[in-house]
């Protein structure tokens, strides 16, 4: 067998070589064992572990999710945080599939606006429960539009989801988490642009008996930038100390009550022996002039001085000064 190529042989090695096809002799080394190529461009990434704060609104939200969710089924389901990611909008609309029920809502007095999705599993399982049919036979739902008794029900959902959502937050602010409008094609909920990043919370609902289910709940990103020093901090630490704040709810809540106020028009000190001897008549001179100082007590303890003097026929004091 001959080992000389051929012309034809030799340009097709050529071509091969030039392609990137065959290897040459000598290449670049491949990277090292244990090297991970990330891609520093992408701001995609999971926010497990990231946002204390956040991590506090879930416990709470699942907490108060599931005996709601108990309510609706009959049962408690079990239901758990299944992903907290940073993603754009557009992978979140692209994976999407019909049947989808997706919830816009306010997040006052953040700007934009959130979105729950409910997706075909979940979906198919709400609609059997309110409808009176069993969570151990589930109906598929059709690839269609919701009638408007479906919708009626699954906004009804909606509304418990989010009454949910708003006191899970209340530590950490205080939105308004109300309902806007239904939807069921992603064109018509552009909560943000495609290339925008949003948080999106994942959470599986797996009642017995039924299909498990995915809840998941989009934030814009940028709408939580007021909120970002809170979620960032970890639950008992005092970033912002909470003085002030209590202070001022303090001060609203004493600015109503009555206290006592009393003018002292002079004092005289004197001894046993004078006091004893005191009789009617007797004047006892109390060291103030016509101008004061008046020692204005609050409660009993001196707080301002004044000049004494009259006031629609009454006597009043003039305060002058802040002791």
């Amino acid at each position: 067998m001959s080992q000389i190529l051929s012309s034809e042989e030799v340009n097709a090695l050529l071509k091969g070589v030039a392609d990137g096809e065959i290897a040459a002799e000598g290449g670049a080394p491949s990277p090292p064992r244990g090297v991970r190529v990330l891609d520093l461009t992408s701001q995609e990434r999971s926010l497990r572990g990231r946002l204390p704060g956040l991590e506090l609104v879930l416990d709470r939200f699942v907490r108060g999710l599931r005996p709601s969710l108990g309510a609706f089924f009959g049962r408690i389901p079990a239901v758990a945080v299944s992903g907290v990611e940073l993603v754009k909008f557009g992978r979140i609309t692209d994976r999407l599939t019909q049947p989808v029920s997706l919830q816009l809502f306010r997040l006052a007095p953040l700007r934009g606006q959130g979105m729950v999705v409910l997706r075909g599993p979940l979906v198919g399982t709400l609609l059997q429960v309110f409808f009176g049919g069993s969570l151990a036979r589930t109906t598929p739902v059709a690839e269609r539009e919701f009638s408007s008794i479906e919708q009626r029900a699954l906004e009804r959902f909606g509304a418990r989801v989010l009454a949910d959502l708003r006191e899970a937050w209340r530590p950490v602010a205080v939105l308004d988490f109300t309902r806007t409008r239904s939807e069921t094609n992603p064109a018509f909920a552009p909560i943000a642009a495609a290339q925008d990043l949003v948080v999106q919370l994942d959470v599986q609902i797996t009642a017995e008996g039924a299909e498990q289910g995915t809840l998941s709940i989009c934030i814009p990103n940028a709408a939580l930038d007021p909120l970002r020093p809170r979620l960032q901090a970890t639950p008992g630490d005092e970033t912002e100390p909470p003085a002030a704040v209590w202070g001022e709810r303090m001060r609203a809540l004493l600015a109503g009550a009555e206290l006592e106020v009393a003018a002292e028009l002079g004092a005289r000190r004197m001894s046993m022996r004078d006091v004893l001897a005191l009789a009617p008549g007797d004047v006892i001179p109390l060291g103030t002039g016509r101008d004061g100082p008046v020692v204005v007590r609050i409660e009993g303890r001196p707080r301002f001085v004044g000049a004494p003097g009259m006031s629609g026929g009454s006597n009043a004091v003039r305060v002058t000064g802040r002791l």
